[in-house]
C-alpha cells in the first residue's frame, strides 16, 4: 500500500484546529531517522496511517515531515538503550553496596556539584527506559560549576544546597560512568577545609580493565555507553579489545580524574568539629535517600 505515517497528536491538531502547525514527525524519529523505541508496539503507538499522496499535500499546506513509509525500529538505538538500562542498573547496585554514612575505607572527603547529583537521583530513580526520548543520564559531573575562572573554589558555598560529599569508592565510581570532575577532596566536608590526596588505591575492583571484571568495566564506563552508545564494534574500531587500544580505552575514562584537587580557598574559615558532624550526616543523606527511596523504581 501506497501510505505514510503521521503523529496521531498532529491529525488531531489537524481536525480540530484551522493552523494545526508544520507536521511534527521529526519530534518521534531518533537521530538515525528510525524509531529509538525498544519493540513495535511501542513504535506504532503514537502514529497512524493515511495515503502517501494525503501526506504530501498535508506536506505543502503545513510543512514539516519527514516523511514516515514504514516503522522501523532503530538496531543502534537498540543497543544503546540496552547498554543504557544496564548500566543505570549496575550503578545502582554498587552505589548501593558503597555508599557510606563516612569516609569508608578511604581518609578524604569527595564533594560534588548538588546541582549534578540532583540530576542524577533523576537518573537512577527513573524506570527503564524503552525509548531514547525518555533517557535522563545526568552527564558528566560538574564540579567546574563550584570553580571560579582561575580554578580557585567559589566563595560561600554550602553543603547540600552547593555540594554534597561521597567516600572514594563512589567518587571512582562516578568517574568511572560519568566521567567529568575535576576532584574535590576534602578532610573533612567544609569545602574550605584543607585538601586531601586522591585515594587512587580505592577505585572499585569491579571496574578494573583487566581479567574477569574488563567486560563489565568496559560495559559501565561513559565511553562504551554514551560516546559509543552501546555499539561492541564501534568500540573495538575506536579501542581494540586489547594491548595499545585498552591503554587508550583506560585513558578515555580516566582523563579528567587526574586532574588536581582545587585548593581550598583561604578566606574562608573552617566548620567546627560539631559542624562538620551535622554536616556528615546531612550530606550522606543526601546520597542514602535515593539508594532507599528507588529500591521499588529502579529496575
Amino acid at each position: 500500500l501506497d501510505i505514510a505515517f503521521v503523529s496521531k497528536r498532529w491529525y488531531v491538531r489537524l481536525t480540530t484546529m484551522s493552523h494545526p502547525g508544520p507536521i511534527d514527525n521529526y519530534e518521534y524519529l531518533c537521530p538515525h531517522r528510525l524509531l529509538g523505541c525498544s519493540s513495535a508496539e511501542m513504535a506504532s503507538e503514537p502514529f497512524m496511517s493515511i495515503s502517501h499522496a494525503l501526506f504530501q499535500s498535508l506536506v505543502q499546506k503545513y510543512g514539516g515531515g519527514p516523511v514516515v513509509r514504514a516503522l522501523a525500529i532503530c538496531p543502534k538505538c537498540q543497543m544503546y538503550l540496552r547498554a543504557y538500562n544496564d548500566r543505570k542498573q549496575a550503578e545502582y547496585d554498587l552505589v548501593s553496596k558503597y555508599d557510606t554514612k563516612d569516609t569508608g575505607d578511604g581518609e578524604g572527603w569527595y564533594l560534588v556539584d548538588a546541582v549534578w547529583v540532583n540530576k542524577w537521583k533523576r537518573y537512577v530513580r527513573s524506570e527503564h527506559v524503552s525509548d531514547i526520548h525518555d533517557m535522563c543520564a545526568p552527564g558528566p559531573v560538574s564540579n567546574q560549576r563550584l570553580c571560579d575562572k582561575t580554578g580557585a573554589i567559589r566563595s560561600n558555598l554550602k553543603l547540600r544546597i552547593d555540594y554534597i560529599g561521597v567516600n572514594a569508592r563512589v567518587w571512582w565510581l562516578f568517574m568511572h560512568v560519568h566521567g567529568g570532575g575535576p576532584a574535590i577532596c576534602r578532610k573533612s566536608l567544609d569545602v574550605y577545609s584543607e585538601g586531601h590526596p586522591l585515594e587512587t588505591e580505592l577505585k572499585l575492583e569491579e571496574l578494573q580493565f583487566a581479567g574477569a571484571t574488563e567486560d563489565f568495566a568496559r560495559r559501565t564506563s561513559h565511553v562504551y555507553v554514551e560516546e559509543c552508545r552501546g555499539d561492541a564494534e564501534l568500540f573495538h574500531q575506536r579501542y581494540g579489545g586489547g594491548g595499545h587500544g585498552d591503554i587508550e580505552m583506560m585513558s578515555a575514562v580516566e582523563d579528567v580524574v587526574q586532574q588536581q584537587s582545587p585548593g581550598p580557598n583561604a578566606v574562608s574559615p573552617m566548620a567546627s568539629a560539631a559542624a562538620v558532624e551535622r554536616s556528615r550526616a546531612s550530606s550522606h543523606d543526601a546520597m542514602q535517600e535515593v539508594v532507599e527511596d528507588s529500591e521499588a523504581e529502579v529496575t
